[in-house]
């Protein structure tokens, strides 16, 4: 596909409405809020994709570069550092849809996290279908074998596995915060890698 082309796909994901509840209109001569980023399309390693941001919830594709997370997410009023509810976006790269397999990345995931975490618990959170007609499988995970804290989605795709994650460390901010994560993977669409726009 073209580069025009991408561009105009992207662009009409992002004019595409979502389904969760739509923002309201600003009031008339109310300034815009221009610290909030609703829709952005981010640059990774070697690919193109696109995340909004939900209503109340700041998107920022800096403040997570030192841990290398290229889209990080956290209430309006907050930081990314200090929030104790954020989410992201990251991509694992090797895990191509068609070398391995979404099945198999989970099942790693599991085993791994239940070394580290012995009476832990990982649950089934369902699916969510995101803008870019992709299904999201959700597992919660939670370190003492109580209520969930985190909440992963895995998207797949040609080159890699898109994780889409909801942290928090209390399980009220967690069950608090899963409106505005499941409306966040809602929003994700792939736009292009590398190869795709021929670089």
């Amino acid at each position: 596909m073209a580069l025009a082309a991408l561009a105009l796909a992207a662009l009409a994901l992002a004019a595409a409405p979502l389904p969760a509840r739509a923002a309201k209109p600003a009031a008339a001569g109310a300034p815009a809020d221009t610290a909030t980023r609703k829709a952005l399309v981010i640059e990774g390693d070697n690919h193109l994709f696109m995340v909004s941001a939900p209503a109340g919830w700041v998107l920022d594709d800096t403040s997570g570069m030192g841990s290398r997370i290229r889209c990080v997410f956290y209430p309006k009023g907050e930081k990314w550092n200090t929030a104790p509810t954020v989410m992201y976006v990251n991509p694992l790269h090797g895990y191509g849809a068609k070398a391995r397999t979404v099945s198999a990345l989970m099942a790693e995931d599991e085993k791994s996290f239940k070394m580290n975490a012995p009476k832990g618990k990982v649950s089934d959170g369902g699916t969510i279908q995101t803008t870019g007609k992709k299904t999201a499988v959700v597992r919660y995970f939670s370190n003492d074998g109580g209520p969930a804290h985190e909440a992963v989605a895995y998207v797949p795709e040609a080159e890699l596995v898109m994780l889409l994650v909801l942290s928090s460390k209390t399980p009220q901010g967690f069950q608090g915060a899963l409106p505005a994560y499941r409306e966040m993977v809602q929003s994700y669409a792939w736009v292009a890698s590398n190869t795709e726009l021929g670089r």
